[in-house]
């Protein structure tokens, strides 16, 4: 009966997103992903989304595209509750997870009305915990692990747990 639930859902979601795709949003994705349909893809018309294969995406997420581009990789995973806009650019590599309720912004407000935006990379194979906020300008390196509830400024290594607010990290044993 689960199965059954399971494959309703994931038919369900493809027909939502083309659906999206029939009326021009800018939301390109492969057909073998899982987008809610209970979370919002939001673009407008000069910015774009691209999903990768196999990439999921749960519900109550929002990805908007305020004014520019967002790619996510192969085989992403991204938890319940997540916010990801862009204002510049923010690219996701392949297998990354991200966990429930975490931010993502490539922008600041100005205090005049306008945004100050840098592109933010996470290159492939991170796992980034619950309640993380990434902010704009940041690069976090491949295999890095970001700790739940981390407040991410400063570019991230490679190969490193990133923890706590004032920019630690633990090299990863091999």
């Amino acid at each position: 009966m689960r199965i059954i639930k399971n494959i309703c859902i994931i038919l369900i979601s493809d027909l939502f997103m083309l659906v999206r795709r029939i009326f021009f949003c800018n939301v390109h994705f492969s057909i073998i992903n899982f987008v809610s349909p209970f979370s919002i893809l939001r673009t407008t018309k000069k910015s774009k989304i691209y999903i990768g294969k196999k990439t999921c995406i749960r519900s109550n997420t929002e990805i908007h595209a305020a004014r520019g581009l967002i790619v996510l990789g192969d085989n992403c995973f991204i938890n319940r509750s997540c916010i990801i806009v862009a204002f510049d650019k923010i690219i996701i590599g392949n297998n990354v997870n991200i966990g429930p309720n975490c931010s993502i912004y490539d922008h600041d407000h100005d205090g005049n009305g306008g945004y100050i935006s840098k592109p933010i990379t996470i290159k492939g194979n991170c796992w980034i915990g619950a309640g993380c906020i990434i902010l704009k300008g940041v690069e976090i390196g491949e295999n890095s692990t970001i700790a739940a509830g981390s407040l991410v400024t400063k570019d991230v290594p490679n190969d490193v747990v990133f923890y706590n607010r004032r920019h630690e990290y633990l090299k990863k044993k091999n």
